[in-house]
């Protein structure tokens, strides 16, 4: 149950997709001309530009509170980054100024009450009305960005879960002009926990089937099962073109495909800049423990248990 709570986790992050560049390299039409061009394929549902300004101090002039956290400018729609994170309130819209998203710790600690939209928070000499809370223990506050700014980044959601994530970075780096220097795939993550997953129990349905060889009938129904489970496994996982090649003993491929996956893991691992992308990580290494883990008790059942 551990196992499929993580992979319901890892499932709601499936149609995550961002790529970041360096401090500025992002251009302030890049939204508009990804807007333009989604308008015909629809490959998208929502995306948003940001910019990171570090970690600075905001507070209220009322309470005389104020505390450090990671200031962001955002364009265009920050569910796209966020989602489900929003736990009261709204995301501000397209042409509002003074407005902004804190999460519910600073919020808590700037003016001691959950109750804090429609107060005002300041930061550089301007005054900004919350609008949203954000759960997740990352201290935050997002602000619409300034005419003339230049981004870090931009973050879509897929408007289908199980189209080509590679497509959407296609569509991504062809309308800002460049490559990215990360990139953020939340169907990555989903996929390989789910298949390995579905891999485990076929693995040991097929080895309960070689333990029970004797009864021929009963081997050749936990056979028969297994692959039924690794189908069905293939079907959840939905791995897509991205993962198949044009023939199977395209050694190439695969070669490439791990290592390309491999850096967006380590990528990943060496930095997330939003507090989903943690608890996406976070979840995918928490069903690896697990899936690893029964493994292991798997390996001790069938070896060591039978040699006993």
């Amino acid at each position: 149950m551990l196992i499929i709570t993580r992979l319901h986790s890892l499932f709601e992050y499936a149609d995550v997709t961002a790529v970041a560049y360096g401090k500025g390299e992002v251009e302030e039409d890049a939204l508009s001309r990804l807007v333009r061009e989604n308008e015909s394929g629809g490959i998208f549902s929502e995306a948003a530009l940001w910019r990171a300004e570090g970690k600075v101090p905001v507070g209220c002039e009322g309470t005389g509170r104020e505390k450090i956290v990671s200031l962001y400018q955002m364009k265009g729609q920050q569910s796209a980054v966020f989602g489900k994170q929003l736990c009261a309130g709204r995301y501000f819209t397209e042409g509002e100024q003074s407005v902004c998203l804190l999460d519910r710790e600073t919020a808590r600690e700037i003016f001691g009450s959950d109750n804090v939209l429609g107060m005002k928070v300041s930061w550089e000499g301007s005054e900004y009305v919350v609008s949203g809370i954000l759960g997740g223990d990352q201290p935050l506050c997002i602000v619409p960005a300034k005419e003339g700014t230049a981004y870090d980044g931009i973050a879509v959601k897929r408007a289908e879960k199980s189209s080509s994530p590679e497509t959407a970075f296609g569509t991504l780096e062809a309308s800002l002009g460049k490559v990215g220097q990360q990139r953020i795939d939340g169907h990555l993550y989903y996929t390989t926990a789910c298949l390995f997953y579905f891999l485990l129990i076929a693995v040991f349905l097929a080895a309960a089937g070689v333990k029970d060889r004797k009864r021929r009938i009963i081997a050749v129904l936990y056979m028969v099962l297994a692959a039924e489970i690794l189908i069905l496994g293939i079907s959840f996982a939905s791995p897509g073109s991205d993962y198949l090649p044009s023939y199977w003993s395209d050694f190439d491929f695969f070669v490439q495909l791990f290592r390309e996956k491999r850096q967006q893991i380590q990528g990943l691992m060496r930095h997330q800049e939003f507090a989903p992308w943690q608890r996406m990580l976070g979840a995918w290494m928490q069903a690896g423990v697990l899936e690893g883990a029964a493994v292991l008790v798997l390996f001790w059942r069938t070896v060591i248990a039978a040699e006993g």
